[in-house]
């Protein structure tokens, strides 16, 4: 990858974040105003705002933490309780039901591989907007080090991230929405892993597996 490249998958790495960041932030700042504007008699309103005060800070902590292990240098050394608190936290208010697979063979302290697993959760949720069930495990019985499974009643794969996930973009077309996908291209060039992924329309699923790393 040139300079240039990194430099502008830096810069959309930055948007991805700061966009998801600007909403729970918000909030705080508007919940802060409305306290600020309250007469101390309406208790049931100073109730409310509190809990929207303290519903954005835990969003905003928790997408924080989350994406300082995705997209840091930090991401190659998450262990697999640290992995799934991260996620159990991040999608802590989303339609998004998590189910671990034990056991759990794969280190994910090993090579990026934590760092894998949560870029490619983020775009397995954007493609079930409405929410689903993801299993995640890594049975030693397969090749695969990674195996994940989304079942929902709609599932969307946008052109966009499946042309990232395969290589197929170039850093000047992608988009802070494509950006994870096409970091997990990179994290598994760079290691020489191989990537499957297979969508059934019925029941809809989605089936994502990483390969190599032994």
């Amino acid at each position: 990858m040139t300079q240039h490249h990194s430099l502008r998958l830096a810069e959309l790495l930055t948007s991805r974040l700061c966009h998801d960041l600007v909403t729970p932030i918000g909030a705080i700042n508007t919940g802060l105003e409305l306290f600020q504007e309250t007469s101390p008699d309406h208790l049931t309103e100073t109730q409310e705002i509190l809990n929207l005060i303290l519903h954005s800070a835990q969003t905003a902590s928790a997408r924080v933490s989350f994406f300082r292990v995705a997209f840091g240098y930090s991401g190659g050394r998450v262990s697999l309780g640290e992995a799934r608190q991260l996620l159990e936290n991040y999608f802590m208010r989303s339609k998004l039901e998590f189910h671990w697979k034990e056991p759990f063979q794969k280190d994910l302290t090993l090579d990026g591989w934590g760092r894998l697993l949560l870029n490619a959760v983020l775009w397995i949720s954007e493609c079930a907007p409405r929410g689903g069930s993801l299993s995640i495990s890594s049975p030693s019985e397969e090749k695969s080090a990674l195996s994940l499974c989304l079942k929902a009643d709609s599932i969307i794969l946008h052109q966009g991230t499946v042309e990232a996930l395969e290589g197929k973009s170039s850093p000047q077309d992608l988009t802070p929405r494509t950006v994870p996908c096409y970091l997990i291209h990179c994290l598994v060039k760079e290691n020489n892993w191989k990537i499957i992924f297979h969508k059934s329309s019925s029941p809809a699923e989605l089936i994502l597996k990483i390969e190599g790393g032994e």
